[in-house]
């Protein structure tokens, strides 16, 4: 993953993007601490990460709903075309006996 960083006096912005979105971490220093730049770098990446893997996860879960729907959709189309060909290999059969019955009957009359 690329970062880019800026630095605002106490602050540091880390950039970075995530499904051709900009997302932001920023990390700011108490006024009461020393400000350290790769403290800031390292806290305002890792709070961008943080972001990042939000907003996979949401779209990981959003894939996989639409998947299992997909799944159910193509599972009732299965079963609809196996009753399907089970019902024309019966009236194939049905339509079989039927016409070899009558040729039967026609031969003993």
């Amino acid at each position: 993953m690329r970062y880019r960083f800026i630095q605002a006096g106490n602050k540091v912005i880390c950039i970075s993007t995530y499904a051709k979105k900009v997302v932001k971490g920023i990390a700011k220093c108490s006024p009461n601490d020393e400000f350290d730049i790769e403290i800031g770098k390292e806290l305002a990446k890792l709070r961008c990460d943080v972001k990042i893997a939000d907003k996979r996860a949401n779209r990981a879960a959003e894939k996989y709903i639409e998947a299992e729907d997909n799944l159910f959709e193509a599972n009732e189309y299965f079963c609809d075309m196996k009753n399907y060909y089970y019902d024309s290999e019966k009236k194939y059969s049905e339509a079989l006996d039927k016409l070899n019955d009558f040729e039967k009957k026609m031969l003993t009359d």
